[in-house]
């Protein structure tokens, strides 16, 4: 018994060593974060929130002053809105999200599976973990899909302590959290308690509350689905895929052994069955959120790999290899090229990047602050920005606190047709911009210059009249501290009552 609490001391300790070592990478990236752009979507979601008075089904802060109906699930907005509210500046917020978000993900996962299986194969989870790169940048760049697989494990968790009732809260938060994640843990909810008959009543009766509680989102994003399009840069994901090698035939051999050995082990089963939903996005499914099984099942596999004969000098080479030489085919195509090009790429593991500090640097503080500064300067509140570069408008916009014409996730269209530069009292262009088509609408608009950095080029239309078009919020922050609160209470109240539900 002695030893085998030495054991788990020790496999704990390595497992905190990588955890520390990813926070302090992390925390020395500082400087070139925010990496994406998505986090700027997600912040100028939480200014319109603000500007509502509230959670605003109208997306009115893009595709200004026209707007369009707003889909995405609002709990990451309500939290950046209140710390928005309470006076944190936006950059500041966004090099927050990712620099600790996704190191408290591995936290989360770390303590259930060591709490749940045993120490040993959450130590393999924990470098497994840092095995693909791609797979890490997205838990950078999709901040919300990141804390629903934080809310998702932790409702696992409620499960497995027979907290039916809070394992339902905590899955429903899901929903409002991530659309295609939420649904990626409800069907792992429900195959869980398929693959596991020991489960059965317990999980689906956690997916039934958590669909009961989660009914005004689902309702919400069924009624304007017809807005939402198969355009976008969604559809060309599926050219940036990367899959990893080694990682995924462990995955493919953990995935047989979970059949073979005990049943409690069906979660990653179920996982990933489950993952299969990413399936019409090839880079999610392979490369992203669909990669998080793979994890599992390839950790399992090192797991008895290491406890079986012979095999556990074998495994610290395949570690090493793993997070040093760390193979991956790549898919990959830019838009302005008409074929994909294929490669197998080496050195390509979250940890080497990381500790190279690789990957695309898209922060230029001094361009993107000083050109908001300008805005911001030479604007009112109600006015309206346009970017020639989509993106970068909206990296703009947020900064300034001002609506944009521009948007991200073009899959969701505009109410109707309308000029972005007809509506905007500043209109940004960008260095790469052609120097012939700049002129020319310049002397169209009658532009008048503001100032320039070495990224961007910033006028004003004086002659526009264009306005913000605020439409008040059907759920005023009021109601949403309250209803807060009530959940709040009923998880606190519910570990007393839960073991009542278990049917």
């Amino acid at each position: 018994m002695l030893n085998q609490a030495i054991k788990e001391t020790t496999w704990n300790f390595f497992s905190k060593i990588i955890i520390i070592s990813l926070l302090a990478l992390q925390i020395i990236r500082w400087s070139i974060l925010p990496q994406f752009m998505d986090i700027y979507y997600h912040l100028l979601t939480a200014w319109g929130f603000i500007q509502a008075g509230g959670y605003s089904g109208w997306d009115f802060w893009q595709y200004a002053p026209v707007g369009r109906p707003h889909i995405y699930p609002p709990l990451f907005h309500l939290l950046l809105a209140g710390f928005l509210k309470m006076g944190i500046n936006p950059v500041i917020l966004a090099k927050l999200c990712e620099t600790f978000v996704p190191v408290i993900m591995l936290i989360i996962i770390w303590k259930f599976i060591r709490n749940n299986y045993s120490a040993i194969l959450a130590f393999f989870v924990v470098l497994v973990f840092l095995s693909s790169f791609s797979f890490y940048l997205s838990l950078l760049n999709h901040i919300p899909a990141t804390l629903c697989f934080i809310l998702g494990i932790l409702a696992l968790g409620q499960l497995f302590k027979k907290n039916i009732l809070r394992s339902g809260i905590l899955l429903s938060l899901c929903f409002y959290t991530h659309i295609g994640l939420s649904w990626f843990f409800a069907l792992t909810f429900i195959l869980y308690g398929l693959f596991y008959k020991e489960t059965r009543k317990s999980a689906l009766a956690v997916f039934l509350i958590a669909f009961i509680l989660a009914l005004p989102i689902v309702i919400k994003e069924l009624t304007v689905y017809r807005f939402v399009t198969s355009l976008g840069f969604a559809l060309h994901e599926k050219y940036l895929t990367q899959v990893k090698i080694v990682e995924s035939i462990l995955g493919v051999i953990g995935l047989y052994q979970t059949f073979k050995m005990g049943k409690e082990y069906r979660l990653f089963t179920a996982m990933f069955f489950a993952s299969f939903i990413f399936i019409i996005y090839p880079y999610r499914f392979f490369s992203a959120e669909g990669y998080f099984p793979i994890i599992l099942l390839c950790a399992f596999c090192l797991k008895n790999l290491y406890q079986s004969r012979n095999s556990r000098y074998i495994i610290f080479g395949v570690a090493v290899f793993i997070l040093v030489f760390s193979p991956t085919f790549s898919m990959d195509k830019k838009l302005s090229e008409k074929h994909a090009t294929y490669k197998v790429k080496l050195f390509d593991s979250a940890f080497i990047n990381t500790l190279l500090a690789k990957g695309n640097i898209l922060w230029f503080p001094n361009e993107y602050i000083g050109a908001a500064k300008i805005v911001k300067d030479n604007s009112d509140p109600q006015d309206i920005t346009y970017c020639s570069f989509n993106f970068l408008g909206l990296t703009i916009s947020s900064i300034a606190g001002r609506a944009s014409a521009n948007a991200l996730l073009p899959e969701i269209v505009a109410a109707k047709a309308f000029s972005p530069l007809q509506v905007s009292k500043i209109i940004i262009f960008t260095r790469s911009d052609d120097a012939k088509l700049v002129d020319s609408l310049k002397d169209k608009l009658n532009l008048t210059k503001l100032g320039e950095n070495k990224l961007f080029i910033i006028y004003k239309d004086t002659a526009c009249q264009e306005k913000l078009k605020i439409t008040k919020a059907g759920f005023p922050f009021w109601m949403v501290i309250a209803v807060s609160l009530v959940i709040l209470l009923i998880f606190l109240l519910a570990g007393r009552v839960s073991s009542g539900l278990i049917i």
